[in-house]
């Protein structure tokens, strides 16, 4: 028998107005025993917006309905999936989507076992108009009353993720900071997020039809996992730890780093370390020992046969060498990028103009209480 659980936006909103964090047993109850997570709740972003990372394992099943009128909601999920029911429609929830949605209702339904890796930014519809400038009439008809009606639509407006919302996303999953700089963190991590779905929508050419096999994950995941590697440079994931954090399995992670890059995902990642400290070598101002911590060494001896296996040399300090790289100064990890970004289909059109039959009915205000 599942759980029934309600929550309130408004709610939680006003409460985040005095505070920069709001846990999920002080708005649910029961998250204790619903939720095998770290940290389950909701964080303040600014006045008129709020994040919920979602990290979790559902310990039971449940279904949670949740008021949210006059509130757009951002969602971005990189692993598990769920149902979601909004009046008289059922979807399933999966990844490798940003779900853009404005309704007074709607209920998500998750099954024992499963688990959820990403984000749910929630904001003030009006806020979004008027701080953030998005541009409505770049949104097909159907989908304008997310952003110009208080009770919204039933259906979500799609877009394909970008990898800096990827990236964002998974920076915000992977948040090892305390107090206060957690908070400080999130909110602007958060705002980049909004920023660049924003800077989509009014970028978008409305287009007749939507690709129906939906978005490429498996290129954005290599994207979001060599962008991993990059910024973890000096701490690296393991391949189980990097698959898991992408939304891929391990097989699939190692087949597209090759696809995309020529190497696998520890190869890669080593050129990156490898190429880091040859950087640091030329500029001469810290010793081998301290550059071999900085790309994640903990011994000379483990840095120095990687770097011999890697340039055919030993590592020394700067002898007049220019930038490890290509003659005309591009790195081969710069080459792999390149290859990446050509690698990377087009974005198919983002949202479609539905045949005038299915187009649905804005909401009623009476339909907010729960079937």
């Amino acid at each position: 028998m599942p759980s029934f659980l309600d929550l309130d936006f408004r709610s939680v909103m006003a409460e985040l107005r005095s505070r920069n964090y709001v846990a999920s047993r002080e708005a649910l109850g029961a998250a204790r025993v619903t939720f095998r997570a770290n940290e389950h709740g909701y964080r303040r972003i600014d006045d008129h917006s709020f994040l919920h990372v979602m990290n979790f394992e559902a310990r039971e099943s449940f279904s949670l309905t949740q008021a949210r009128t006059d509130l757009v909601c951002f969602q971005i999920l990189i692993a598990g999936s769920y149902s979601r029911s909004v009046v008289d429609r059922i979807e399933l929830v999966t990844p490798n989507a940003v779900l853009v949605s404005n309704c007074p209702q709607s209920t998500s339904d998750v099954q024992a076992g499963m688990k959820l890796r990403g984000v749910l930014i929630v904001i003030e519809r009006q806020h979004l108009l008027d701080h953030f400038k998005l541009n409505v009439d770049k949104i097909p008809a159907a989908y304008r009353p997310i952003f110009l009606k208080k009770t919204g639509v039933s259906v979500c407006l799609r877009l394909p993720p970008t990898v800096v919302v990827m990236e964002a996303v998974d920076q915000l999953l992977s948040c090892k900071f305390g107090e206060p700089l957690r908070s400080i963190y999130t909110q602007l991590k958060a705002t980049e997020i909004i920023c660049e779905i924003v800077a989509q929508i009014n970028a978008l050419h409305v287009r007749g039809q939507l690709h129906k096999h939906g978005f490429h994950k498996k290129p954005l995941a290599v994207a979001t996992a060599a962008a991993i590697y990059r910024r973890e440079v000096s701490n690296p994931p393991t391949i189980e730890q990097l698959a898991a954090r992408v939304g891929l399995n391990r097989n699939d992670l190692t087949a597209g780093f090759r696809d995309l890059f020529g190497k696998t995902p520890h190869a890669y990642g080593n050129m990156l370390r490898m190429e880091q400290a040859q950087n640091l070598l030329n500029c001469g101002e810290l010793s081998i020992s301290e550059i071999a911590r900085q790309v994640g060494y903990d011994a000379y001896s483990g840095f120095a046969r990687a770097f011999h296996s890697h340039f055919g040399r030993s590592p020394s300090l700067a002898n007049g060498d220019p930038p490890v790289g290509t003659p005309d100064g591009i790195t081969p990890a710069a080459i792999s990028s390149r290859r990446l970004k050509q690698a990377l289909p087009d974005p198919p059109p983002a949202c479609e103009e539905p045949p005038a039959h299915s187009i649905p009915k804005t909401f009623d205000h009476g339909d907010t209480t729960r079937k």
